[in-house]
């Protein structure tokens, strides 16, 4: 996989959502494979110095910078950063997250700004705070992690859904315009992926594929063989799709798959199931 197709020893890269999940995996098998260079973001100061000792162990340098990504001065200086620290960026992944599950109902205007601060906001300030450095050396990757609820909208996670919808959105376009400057875009829209991410924003049990997965009985069996994939799997794919180069969207998890395809083809069949899946999970 090294040196493939313009990933190369020493990648600089810049992580928001870097703590744990997806953020977490991702750095540590950049460091593995390329011996990446890395800026590593997240709210936690103890979860992000974990990280970058993770990332250091595996063969790669860090630099953990606390924050949160929804103030778009911390994107400047996360470029800023990566730049003197290691000399530039090469990939920028937004890959900071997070959840206000509810019914419509029961949210209030300011949820729905918190929710899209840090899902829709943080990755466009932090594209915003890259693109001019990308376009001077004529090259640049980056990964949009949005989520399949940013191409399927389910009752109980709407907000959600509607910034990750926004989110495909701009990838999807930035992704078109962007291509004739050298600078790949992916999407990338999982779907149930095991990670902390549920328990942190606090969705119930019945929801949770982690916790599910946990379980020593078939339905546990079934989550983890066949309908979800672990923070480790998703970042192979992920890296994949950055050593292979260009503009892509990556819909992961066999359900991910279905469920995208399914909605694309029969909209009123999702909007039938819709009303029969339940807000409170």
């Amino acid at each position: 996989m090294k040196n493939s197709h313009g990933l190369k020893d020493g990648v600089r890269v810049i992580i928001t959502g870097a703590s744990s999940g997806i953020g977490k995996a991702l750095a540590v098998l950049l460091a593995k494979e390329y011996k990446a260079k890395l800026v590593l973001n997240a709210r936690s100061e103890k979860l992000l110095e974990s990280a970058v000792q993770l990332v250091e162990a595996a063969g790669g340098q860090a630099v953990g910078v606390k924050g949160d990504i929804a103030d778009e001065s911390l994107s400047k200086q996360l470029v800023a950063t990566c730049t003197e620290k290691f000399g530039g960026v090469d990939i920028l992944v937004n890959n900071a997250g997070l959840a206000k599950p509810g019914k419509v109902d029961e949210l209030t205007p300011e949820d729905w700004k918190y929710v899209f601060g840090v899902n829709f906001f943080g990755a466009l300030y932090a594209t915003y705070a890259v693109l001019p450095s990308f376009m001077e050396q004529g090259h640049g990757k980056i990964v949009n992690v949005s989520s399949v609820a940013g191409k399927v909208s389910f009752p109980g996670s709407v907000c959600y859904a509607a910034s990750k919808f926004a989110l495909t959105g701009m990838s999807e376009g930035m992704g078109a315009e962007l291509a004739k400057k050298n600078i790949d875009v992916i999407t990338v829209c999982p779907g149930w992926v095991r990670t902390e991410f549920f328990e942190k924003n606090n969705v119930g049990t019945r929801a949770n594929p982690t916790t599910i997965a946990e379980k020593h009985d078939l339905k546990g069996w079934v989550m983890r063989n066949l309908l979800s994939i672990s923070s480790e799997e998703c970042a192979h794919d992920v890296l994949v799709a950055l050593a292979a180069g260009g503009s892509r969207e990556l819909i992961l998890t066999m359900p991910g798959v279905v469920v995208e395809r399914a909605a694309a083809l029969f909209p009123q069949l999702r909007y039938a199931l819709g009303k029969r899946i339940p807000a409170e999970r």
